[in-house]
């Protein structure tokens, strides 16, 4: 398993612009990411300057570099933060809930 997953790793780590690596600033102080609202800005925040860091050349957005600029966006929130942000988007609307066993 190990195995497999070292060069996956690698490739996720080359294909982030060397820019995206140190110069990334992402403003959160002014959300609260305990609210469905602060939650949807930093996503929008973080999808707007992740697609501007993983264009190409061609204008062709990079969605391997888009989904690891976003990883690494949600992980440098402090840990608090973190929890408030996993929280509020866990806690969005439920769709259905169905007790285990039987039919919908």
């Amino acid at each position: 398993m190990f195995r497999t997953l070292l060069p996956v790793i690698a490739f996720s780590l080359m294909a982030i612009p060397a820019a995206a690596q140190d110069s990334l600033r992402i403003p959160v102080g002014d959300l609260d990411l305990s609210t469905a609202g602060g939650v949807a800005a930093f996503d929008a925040r973080v999808a707007s300057e992740a697609r501007a860091v993983c264009t190409r050349a061609s204008r062709l957005v990079d969605t391997l570099c888009v989904r690891v600029v976003t990883r690494e966006a949600i992980r440098q929130l402090p840990p608090s933060r973190q929890d408030d942000y996993a929280r509020a988007r866990r806690s969005g609307p439920i769709m259905a809930m169905v007790a285990p066993g039987r039919p919908a």
